[in-house]
This record gives C-alpha cells, structure tokens and sequence, in this order.
C-alpha cells in the first residue's frame, strides 16, 4: 500500500511545477532534456560590443553638437586633446640632453597651436590675437604660428545672416532694409558686414534711404564662446604650469573683454561715447569721424548681434599708394592716427584697443581741401583707465624725457615690474632709451656661448623676476602696449613719416596738465615745486627738440639717399631689438603687428 502512493505523489509534484494553463504529457516531460546553456562569449566579442555601442553614442554627440551647438564642446575636446599632446612633448624633450631638438620641439607645438586656431576658427581668432601679446617674448616659431591672427576670416552663408535676424528681430533683412547685399563685403572673426539701404522712413523725417553697413554676428559665436573662452583659461593656465611663468594672471581680465566684445549694443554705445570725446578735442575735431550709428530712432532696430552704421567710403590707414593719389600729406595722415591714440591713453582714460589699419581708414576731407580725415570703426574692444593708472601713465611718459629715474623706478615698483630702468623705460616707448649709464664691459667675451636649453632657462627665470608681483601689473598694460605697438607698426608701413615718440610725449604732457594735476600754481605747491615744474617743462621741450631733429635728418637722408633704406621706427624697432638682447637676453620680433 504504501508503495502504491509514491508515484502518484511525483506525478502531482510534476504537475505543480508547470505553469498555470500548460498541460504536458508525463512521456514528454521525462524524455525532454533541457536545452543545452549558450557558450560563452569570448573576451574579444564583448569588447567589440562595447567599442560599437561606444563608437555609436561617440558619432551621436558628434552630430548632435555639430548641428545644434555650432560644434562648441567638439572645439574644446580638439584643443584639449593638443594642450595634453604638446604637455607631453614639453615634458619629455625640453631637456639638457635634447638640447639641439629644442627649435624642433618650439616648431611642432607652435604648429599644433596654430592648427588649433584655424580648425576651430571663430573667437579663437580673436584668442590668437591676444597670446600674440606674449609671442613677441616667446621663441621664433610661436612668432610665425600668430603671424596670421589678423588675416581675413570665412564668412557665413547668407541662410545663417537671415537666421540671426529671424532670432533676434523676427524679421528677415529685407524687411527692414530696401536692399541688402547676400554677399558680405568683409568678414572678421566675430562678424561680417553688409551693404544696405535703408527705407525712406528710416532715415529720419524728410530724409531719404541711405547706405548703411550692417554688421551681424556669425550665428556659432553665442554657443561657443563660453567654451571657448574656458579653453582659453585652460590653456593659459597649463602653459603657465609649463613653462613655469606668470601667464595666466592675464586670462580673466582678456575674457571679460572678449564678452564685451561679443555685444554689438556695446560696441554701438562706444561708438557714440567715442564720437562725443572727439567733438570734445579740439585738435582733434572735424578731423576725426565716427561713422554714426542707427538705433530705434532710426527705425532700426538695435541687437547684440545686429548692428546698423553709416556707410563711410575710404582706405585703409596703410594703403600708402591711394593716399598719395589723393595728394594728402602721409605726415598728417599719420600725426591724426597717432595724435586720436594718444589723446584716448592721456586725456580720456577710453581706448579703442585694435587699431590695426582695417579699423583706422582715411579719406579726403570733406570741408578741407587737401587736408586728411580719420575714420575709426570697429569699436566693440575698450578699456576704460582708472584715473589713478592714467595719472601715473601720464607721469611716467613725462619722467622719462626729464630723466626723472626715481619717479621711473617708483612707478615699476608700484607696477610690480623688477627691470631696470634703462629697459623699463624702452619697454614703454618702444624705442632705445637710458636713463641710467651701465658700464660697458666684454659680456659676450667673458660669458661663454650657452645652448638653447640654457639660454631658454635663463630667460624664463629673468622674466619670473621681472614679473616679481603678478598681483601688481596692471591688466591695462598689457592692451596699451599692444597698442603701441600697433601705432609704431602703421608707421612703419607708411614709411614712418610721423615721430610717433615725440608726438605721443607731447599728449602725454598734455593729459599731465589739462586733466590729471590740480593748480599748480605758486602758492599751490610752493617755490621749489614751482621752480622745478618750470625746469622740467624746460628740459622736457629741449628733449623733445633734440628728438624732433634726429627725426628731421632721418627724412632727409631717406630722401637724399634712397639706398638707405628704412624709416625712423625701422631704425629705431632694430636698435631697441639690439638692446633686448644685449642687455636683457631678450629676442624680440613682433612682425606680427605689420599685418
């Protein structure tokens, strides 16, 4: 009996194991093996599965950031990827040992920073720019790789113009234009620039259309500025980790900048605030123009990055051959440019930093015949100078031509700048100038001749100490030197017809006086004070008059003696070069201002 009950008991537990609603026969169920576990997939296989789910997601992001964040974060990971690349190659081959690899070691980074600059396009121009600041101290190759920063940027299509007016105004060009050129007539690498005419209400009441240019920012700057300007910081910070100097201190103040730079609104009200300080000048008035800018009152609407100007016609500063056709003087063409610069650094505390020949135009006068005109446009990059900067500026320009070296080497001090005052003061003037005698011995003969590795060595810790307190340097130094720079190289390229030292001097006389000092008077500040106000005006006209002669012979030889080749800023560029190296170890060659 109690054998009999087993078998029906393993047929119920049978049954229960099936799932509810399967019925099977117990012959299949007991002759059915189960079936056999797939095999293992190999190593090889799963890695393989991964690389494609990867590869999948990877093309993915790629897309998705290339049509709808104007390839931004792609840019970053492309100047990511060469920062690392050229830290490595720093890191391995700038050694003793590899002394004579290093010219190549300087040739392969700066070529990867310039592909960098021209693959990713856009604001890395205007980035470019600003580390070519630094190239004129950095080796020869970094030179030639910022050389081009200033040439002519892509332009857009003119579906993407329409569609940053359609974002912005809600309306097409020819909505609020009569007519608008598809094709830009210049293209930067923030903008472009259009023709067009303006409809008959537009122009005022009783005023008919006119032509206007019309700036629009290209459509990517807005989604990747921010992560160009982060890649900026990195790169700025991990040089300085590199090369062990103070570079970065720069990087914060250069992207404040570049954002202002990026608002046409901004630009429009520094083109009004420059327009109202010329008519405020009188050396300055009627002689210099701002092209006028349309707002709302004008029935333009105004943007960020929509911007309506005057059509102005004229050359460029540097285009020698069209100024002498319209028989204008190239000294007084130059002496405005020059004379505009200096009265913004001395007497406004307002300076338009980029004047390279493209923002600074000529023309004839309209109401003087014979006599020049400046034109000033592109106005998005400005600095405002704290008054306290501006006055010692101003001191510091005056001291160096009354020879005043404790007031020179108070202001460096100040600036936290540890050179020499001899060097201090060149530096500034971009010009040879001692103000303290060394001694002149045999330095090349008692130094022995040191290899690349060395001399590089030598001239990072010298800059170290020159910038002894980063903290101190004032960021408005580093545009006003740039700028300069720019001022000497136009000269340079009308053959330096102007005594740009000189001239700039005299502004800086003039800003010392009129706006920054108080009364100077006798019973102000005393009969010593007075006294020597009075000698250092003296001395600082004598001084001024020396120069102006040199300057006059220089003229005359170039005229006389046309195998002498070379103008005054020419002559005076290779000999402050000449000092550089001689005295500071410094190769300077900042070519890259002459584009």
């Amino acid at each position: 009996m109690h054998r009999t009950v087993r078998p029906v008991t393993r047929g119920r537990r049978a049954l229960r194991q099936l799932s509810p609603g399967r019925f099977a026969s117990t012959s299949t169920s007991t002759s059915t093996a189960p079936p056999p576990p797939p095999p293992p997939r190999s190593r090889s296989a799963k890695w393989g599965r991964r690389a494609v789910i990867a590869g999948g997601v990877g093309l993915g992001f790629y897309v998705y950031d290339k049509q709808f964040n104007a390839s931004a974060v792609t840019r970053s990971l492309r100047t990511g990827y060469i920062g690392l690349l050229c830290t490595l190659d720093y890191k391995i081959n700038f050694a003793p040992s590899k002394a004579d690899q290093i010219e190549a070691l300087h040739e392969r980074v700066a070529n990867r920073l310039r592909w960098v600059i021209d693959t990713n396009q856009g604001l890395y121009l205007k980035l470019g720019q600003a580390l070519g600041l630094q190239a004129a101290l950095l080796p020869k190759p970094y030179k030639e790789a910022f050389g081009h920063v200033f040439d002519r940027a892509p332009a857009v299509s003119y579906d993407e113009v329409i569609g940053v007016f359609q974002k912005d105004l809600s309306m097409s060009p020819l909505d609020l234009f009569a007519t608008f050129s598809e094709e830009p007539l210049a293209s930067a690498s923030i903008a472009q620039v259009h023709q067009a005419t303006l409809k008959p209400y537009a122009g005022g009441e009783g005023e008919p259309g006119r032509t206007v240019a019309v700036k629009v920012q290209k459509p990517a700057i807005v989604k990747q500025m921010e992560w160009d300007l982060f890649s900026y910081r990195s790169l700025t910070w991990l040089a300085e980790k590199l090369f062990d100097m103070p570079m970065y201190f720069v990087a914060k103040y250069v992207s404040s900048q570049m954002r202002l730079e990026t608002s046409f609104k901004n630009e429009a009200n520094n083109a009004r605030r420059c327009a109202e300080l010329i008519s405020q000048t009188p050396e300055l008035k009627d002689d210099v123009y701002v092209p006028r800018v349309f707002g709302e009152a004008e029935g333009c609407k105004e943007s960020d990055r929509i911007m309506v100007m005057e059509w102005v016609d004229g050359c460029r500063l540097n285009d020698r051959k069209q100024i002498e056709e319209w028989k204008l003087n190239l000294r007084e063409v130059m002496d405005l440019a020059i004379s505009t610069m200096s009265a913004m650094t001395f007497s406004w505390g307002f300076v338009h930093c980029d004047p390279h020949p493209g923002n600074i135009m000529v023309r004839p006068h309209p109401t003087k015949k014979g006599k020049p005109q400046i034109i000033l446009i592109d106005h998005g990059l400005y600095i405002e100078l704290p008054r306290e900067f501006r006055e010692d500026y101003c001191t510091l320009w005056r001291s160096l031509f009354v020879l005043d070296v404790p007031k020179i080497e108070t202001i460096a001090r100040k600036w936290g700048i540890a050179l020499d005052a001899n060097m201090f003061a060149s530096a500034i003037l971009l010009r040879p100038f001692q103000v303290n005698k060394h001694k002149k011995g045999g330095r090349k003969d008692q130094v022995p001749e040191k290899t690349q590795y060395e001399q590089q060595v030598e001239l990072k810790q010298r800059m170290k100490t020159m910038l002894e307190n980063e903290q101190l340097i004032p960021r408005e130094l580093i545009f006003l030197t740039r700028c300069q720079r720019m001022m000497q190289a136009n000269n340079q390229l009308l053959g330096s017809p102007s005594s740009r030292v000189n001239l700039t001097a005299k502004w800086a006389s003039i800003g010392y006086t009129r706006s920054l000092t108080g009364s100077r008077s006798l019973r102000t500040v005393g009969a010593w004070r007075w006294i020597r106000d009075r000698f250092d005006a003296f001395l600082f006209r004598f001084t001024l008059g020396i120069v102006d002669l040199a300057f006059w012979f220089t003229l005359q030889k170039q005229r006389f003696l046309p195998k002498d080749k070379g103008g005054w800023e020419d002559k005076l560029q290779k000999q402050f070069e000449a000092m550089a190296r001689e005295e500071f170890g410094i190769e300077i060659d900042d070519t890259v201002f002459l584009g």
